[in-house]
C-alpha cells in the first residue's frame, strides 16, 4: 500500500506548484505584436489575449486647459489640434512615435522582462524607415523587435492560407498607404505600394466642400461621406442626390447644415481612387502569365480601412 500523504503536505505541495507557476509567469518573456498605423496604433499581447488600441495622435500638453473662444471655427480647430508621428504609413517624428508607443507597451507588460515584439511596415519602406520603426519600438520598452511586411500580417489576419502553391493577391488600403502583394508558397513574389490611401480621400473631400461651400466639415461627417458613397463604380450612373452634412462655415464662423451633391463628392474622390487603381493595374500587369491565370481563379482579398468603403470592391 502507498503511504498516505498528510493533508497539510498536499496543501503545501499545491501552494508550491502555484508559486512556481506564478514565478514562471513573472520571469517569462512576453510576446507582443505592434501595428503602428497612420490612423490607429494597436498592440496585441499574446499572454493577455487582448488588443490595446489608440489613435496615432499626440495632442499638445495644454489640451486640458479651458479656453473661452467665441469663434466656433477656431474653437473646433483647436479641439482637433494634434500631431501625428506617421505619414504615409511610416514614421516622420520618432520622438512622438516613442511617446505614443510607451504607454501602450506598458499596458501589455507583465513581470520584470521586457517583451519581444513583432512589428509591420509597408512593402516599399526604405532601410532608414524600417530602422526608425525598430528604434521607436525598442525605445518604447521592448527588448527585441522583428519587422515584417504589413500585407503579410494582413493576409494571415484575413484568413488567407499563405502556404498555397497558387498565386493569391491581397490589397491593403490603410489610412496612409495602399499596399499590394502577390503571395505564393509562403513567399511574397511581387509587391507594390503607393503612399495614397483613405486619408487622401478624406482630404480631397474636405477641400472640395470648403472650395464650393466655404464649410469645414466635421471629421465624423467626412468619414460618413467617404464610407457612404458607393458610386465610385464606373459601371453605374448614380442619381446625383443631395446629402445633408454638418460643419462650420469658415466665413460666418458658426455651425451650419448644408446639402452637398453626390456628384461633387464622387468627383472629389475619383482622382484618388483612380491613382490607387492605376498602381494596382500596373502591379498586376507585371506578373508572369501563369500567376495571372491563378489570380483569376483565386480572386483578390481586400483589407484595411479602405475595404470598408462601400463600392471599393467594385
Amino acid at each position: 500500500m502507498k503511504p498516505l500523504i498528510p493533508e497539510w503536505a498536499l496543501v503545501e505541495q499545491k501552494t508550491r506548484k502555484k508559486m512556481l507557476s506564478t514565478l514562471k509567469q513573472i520571469l517569462a518573456q512576453p510576446n507582443i505584436a505592434v501595428d503602428l498605423g497612420t490612423a490607429n496604433t494597436r498592440i496585441y499581447a499574446s499572454e493577455l489575449g487582448k488588443i490595446t488600441e489608440e489613435p496615432s495622435m499626440i495632442r499638445p500638453n495644454n489640451r486640458n486647459k479651458t479656453t473661452h473662444i467665441s469663434d466656433e471655427y477656431i474653437s473646433y480647430l483647436n479641439s482637433r489640434l494634434a500631431t501625428s508621428p506617421l505619414r504615409g504609413g511610416v514614421i516622420v517624428d520618432i520622438k512622438n512615435a516613442i511617446n505614443l508607443l510607451k504607454p501602450l507597451v506598458k499596458q501589455t507588460s507583465r513581470g520584470f522582462r521586457h517583451p519581444i515584439s513583432l512589428a509591420c511596415a509597408p512593402t516599399d519602406t526604405s532601410v532608414k524607415e524600417r530602422k526608425l520603426l525598430g528604434e521607436a519600438v525598442l525605445h518604447a520598452g521592448v527588448s527585441h523587435v522583428a519587422i515584417i511586411p504589413e500585407v503579410w500580417a494582413a493576409a494571415i489576419g484575413a484568413g488567407m492560407d499563405v502556404t498555397l502553391p497558387r498565386a493569391q493577391v491581397i490589397i491593403d488600403i490603410g489610412e496612409g498607404v495602399t499596399d499590394l502583394a502577390v503571395i505564393r508558397d509562403g513567399h511574397i513574389i511581387h509587391a507594390s505600394a503607393l503612399r495614397t490611401a483613405c486619408s487622401d480621400l478624406q482630404k480631397s473631400l474636405r477641400t472640395a466642400v470648403v472650395a464650393k461651400h466655404k464649410v469645414y466639415l466635421y471629421s465624423n461627417e467626412i468619414e460618413r461621406l467617404t464610407h457612404e458613397i458607393s458610386s465610385i463604380n464606373h459601371l453605374q450612373t448614380p442619381p446625383h442626390n443631395p446629402i445633408q452634412v454638418n460643419g462650420i462655415h469658415i466665413i460666418k464662423r458658426h455651425s451650419v447644415t448644408i446639402e452637398v451633391n453626390s456628384k461633387d463628392i464622387i468627383n472629389a474622390m475619383e482622382p484618388i481612387v483612380s491613382k490607387i487603381l492605376r498602381m494596382i493595374e500596373f502591379g498586376l500587369k507585371k506578373l508572369p502569365e501563369n500567376a495571372s491565370c491563378e489570380i483569376l481563379e483565386s480572386g483578390i482579398c481586400l483589407t484595411g480601412g479602405g475595404a470598408l468603403i462601400n463600392g471599393m470592391d467594385k
